[in-house]
């Protein structure tokens, strides 16, 4: 049975219920039922690669290493198609669940994770911000960083040096096009790499997301006409690729420390 990113499912000892989906990725809110599996579940398995945050409570995790007690200090990562074990003391026991979907990844992508269970350092906060995000591009490129230091981690090994002149070209894309409505579909597309290889050698190159590349590039062009022009702060949004006003004075504003408005006056001072 195919997997349903959109709607509920029953996983035999709670339910996945969707908190966000984007084209590339999605997050969902697990919450233990005792009426479906009471004394847990030691047969099930990995629909997709996926990584386990645990917001709150403690469950048991049976993976390829063993049996190990699971909380928030502590985050699980599956490949799709492995089998492994959960048992829930607690109803309070909540989880999210962070998935690429079908197109993320290349298909003759290695396994992500070698190593299940590792320290869940800031994940829980990352996964928090990316739900927050005010696009699927923010969200998308958060997901995708803790997949690649995820992955990085749970294989205990240093990635091998992207393609330098590939990367070149990322970066040329995206500097003609910044002003644009550019996705991060349109990156990978263009250099014929899935979505999820395509930040993943980008960040490796030049220690940035192309998402981050994006909003540098746009940042600067907006000063230039914020300096330069007199155009209303709203027709600079649109020209540098924002479609709300107030998602661009956000932007801004947490950029350089001061609204649109206030920075056209201190350049001109």
């Amino acid at each position: 049975m195919a997997f349903d990113f959109c709607g509920p499912l029953d996983i035999g000892c709670g339910r996945l219920i969707p908190v966000r989906t984007s084209p590339f990725a999605a997050v969902f809110s697990f919450a233990y039922d005792p009426a479906c599996a009471p004394r847990g579940v030691e047969d099930k398995q990995f629909e997709f690669d996926c990584i386990v945050v645990t917001t709150r409570g403690q469950w048991r995790f049976h993976g390829n290493r063993g049996r190990t007690d699971i909380d928030a200090a502590s985050l699980t990562a599956g490949v799709a198609g492995d089998t492994y074990g959960c048992k829930h003391g607690r109803q309070e026991d909540c989880n999210l669940i962070v998935a690429l979907r079908p197109g993320a990844l290349d298909p003759d992508c290695q396994p992500l994770f070698s190593e299940q269970v590792l320290p869940a350092r800031a994940s829980l906060a990352l996964v928090q911000r990316a739900v927050g995000s005010v696009d699927d591009d923010r969200f998308e490129s958060l997901i995708f960083s803790l997949y690649d230091d995820v992955s990085s981690t749970s294989r205990r090994k240093t990635l091998a040096a992207p393609p330098r002149l590939r990367m070149q070209r990322a970066k040329r894309f995206i500097e003609r096009h910044a002003l644009e409505q550019l996705h991060l579909a349109d990156i990978a597309r263009e250099l014929g790499l899935s979505p999820f290889t395509t930040v993943r050698q980008f960040r490796a190159a030049t220690g940035k997301t192309p998402y981050s590349y994006l909003l540098e590039i746009r940042l600067e062009h907006a000063k230039r006409l914020l300096e330069k022009s007199e155009d209303p702060i709203g027709v600079i949004a649109r020209a540098v690729g924002f479609d709300e006003l107030a998602h661009f004075s956000r932007f801004f504003k947490a950029s350089t420390g001061l609204s649109p408005t206030a920075y056209r006056s201190y350049a001109r001072a």
